[in-house]
């Protein structure tokens, strides 16, 4: 049972939410300023790249930080899972086209565990599966067939041709993984595996598997936050008893946590979010409020136009007018010290962010044990090949 590990990261979560509970991009100084003398202290004395250092020094962040908050030391390791291995089998050749290393890795083994746990009398049922990339690997390394279930139909039709092609047992249904219709997919006899499906999608999955008393589930979670509800809803009694009140910005903070980027992919990464703590703080000093306007996704090639070129973008997307004397360079150099101040703010959140996650899918284990299930939660590959490395497999009881 999961139940204690649960119990122990909910009580540790609840008693520091003071630290990781709030925004590091709206944060214009540390929360715990006038309650932390000591850790603010020891933020204001790090340079950015010892910021950036000790991001991916978890172990080396966790020893300096639980100085200041005694709580963290026990809560990363509470954020630490088995890592779980399965023999990968012979493939025919070609199998990985059109799939880029780091997925084909996630593929092959979240395909090689879910065999290893448990073989379905029937069939395997993949999950808002895309072009069937891990059915392919199912069918072809336990000759099982495999329904995938997948919303867009040019991702069916090129993975039912590719099938077809390669004489692969698949069958492409095209549908809405929330509505009834696709419930009905779901039966006994069948083990039903989702990679990276978010929210309210693999949340279904599991309930509709309970109802239909499906043989087995193997689900990596992602995207908590893409919900129908405005804030979390528990799905198990255990998660239905915790204080905890999560809001969707929370439930994004676990997708913070990436995999070590390239230097030039850093250098991009701060000077956009630099561009836009900029453009809010211009934005918000015209309309003499503290709102904020939310700017969507750019193309990377607008940065180098530069920060002027970014505020026109800007204001033309959210219809506002730039007086002609306005001093770029004056809010571009408060958007490069409010991100100092962000990346120190979410230097502190970082050690919070798996045991969040860990958290959001005991929850979900616990919702099948609670149903009659034996589970598993561990890790299905490392983090350099995807940073939502979580997976939960569950078998009925018979």
């Amino acid at each position: 049972m999961h139940s204690q590990q649960f119990l122990d990261i909910d009580r540790l979560l609840t008693q520091t939410v003071f630290f990781w509970q709030f925004s590091a991009f709206h944060s214009s100084d540390y929360p715990w300023r006038s309650t932390h003398n000591e850790l603010s202290q020891w933020l204001d004395s790090l340079a950015p790249c010892e910021v950036l250092r000790l991001k991916s020094e978890p172990e080396e962040l966790a020893q300096i930080l639980s100085t200041f908050i005694p709580e963290l030391q026990a809560l990363y390791k509470l954020g630490q899972l088995p890592e779980f291995h399965a023999p990968l089998k012979q493939m025919p050749k070609g199998l990985d086209s059109g799939i880029n290393g780091r997925k084909w890795q996630q593929i092959t083994k979240l395909s090689a565990l879910g065999a290893d746990y448990y073989q379905p009398e029937n069939e395997w049922l993949e999950w808002c599966g895309g072009k069937g990339y891990l059915g392919r690997v199912l069918n072809a390394t336990t000759a099982k067939p495999v329904t995938t279930l997948e919303w867009q139909q040019a991702l069916c039709d090129s993975g039912q041709a590719y099938a077809d092609t390669h004489q692969l047992a698949m069958t492409f249904v095209q549908g809405d993984a929330l509505s009834e219709r696709c419930g009905e997919l779901i039966k006994e006899k069948q083990h039903a595996v989702a990679l990276h499906a978010c929210g309210d999608l693999h949340i279904n999955l599991l309930r509709e598997g309970i109802v239909n008393h499906i043989d087995a589930v193997t689900i990596s979670p992602c995207c908590f936050h893409l919900t129908k509800d405005e804030s979390y809803v528990s799905l198990s009694a255990l998660a239905n008893q915790s204080a905890l009140v999560l809001s969707k910005e929370d439930l994004r903070l676990p997708l913070q946590e990436t995999v070590v980027a390239g230097q030039r992919t850093l250098q991009h990464r701060e000077l956009e979010m630099c561009f836009r703590l900029g453009f809010k703080a211009l934005q918000q000093s015209l309309s003499e409020s503290n709102a904020y306007l939310s700017i969507p996704s750019i193309k990377k090639s607008l940065l180098s136009d530069g920060f002027e070129a970014f505020c026109d973008w800007a204001a033309e997307k959210k219809e506002l007018i730039l007086p002609d004397n306005t001093d770029y360079e004056f809010w571009l150099e408060k958007g490069k010290t409010a991100f100092v101040m962000m990346e120190k703010c979410d230097l502190i959140q970082h050690l919070f962010k798996r045991p969040l996650e860990v958290w959001l899918c005991l929850d979900r284990a616990l919702l099948m044990e609670e149903s009659g299930y034996e589970v598993r939660i561990g890790q299905f590959c490392l983090k350099e090949d995807t940073p939502r490395n979580i997976v939960i497999q569950a078998r009925l009881f018979k």
